[in-house]
């Protein structure tokens, strides 16, 4: 399915997905086939709400879960990263850690951000092109530059 163009037959990616073990909800729509990778099975570590649109590109790293609410809009090259490596032991200095992602309500993320492990985006917000996103996001905020700064806060 991934020899398929971007923009075409975005029900059938879905429904491929869906076959796969992940659980989508209604009207939602991938268009262009997603990157995900994980160990296990990495397709139950993946739920989309419904009336989701997510562009071409989409990379999901399913060490742990990550959960995208209902509304949602996921630009081109959007990356979930759920694990890191942090600093271990004298042994092995890069010990691997993983931590789960929230997208709610109504969130719309920018082209080729980054959603780093552990972090919740709050309902309603916005979180501009190419921001690298490390910690969480409080609802109706907008985030956007390098590094990101908190532009407003809407009703």
């Amino acid at each position: 399915m991934s020899g398929i163009p971007p923009f075409v037959a975005s029900r059938l990616r879905t429904a491929g997905l869906r076959a796969a073990g992940v659980q989508i909800g209604t009207a939602t729509n991938f268009w262009g086939f997603p990157t995900l990778v994980g160990r296990g099975n990495i397709a139950q570590r993946l739920v989309i709400g419904s009336y989701c649109g997510l562009n071409s590109g989409a990379f999901f790293d399913l060490e742990e879960s990550i959960t995208i609410g209902d509304h949602v809009a996921v630009g081109h090259e959007v990356m979930f990263v759920t694990s890191r490596y942090g600093a271990g032991d004298g042994t092995d200095r890069a010990g691997r850690e993983a931590r789960p992602i929230v997208i709610e309500d109504g969130v719309w993320l920018g082209g080729r951000c980054v959603i780093m492990p552990g972090v919740t985006i709050g309902k309603s917000s916005v979180i501009g092109a190419g921001v690298v996103v490390s910690s969480n996001v409080k609802e109706n905020t907008l985030l956007t530059g390098a590094p990101p700064i908190s532009i407003a806060r809407w009703r």
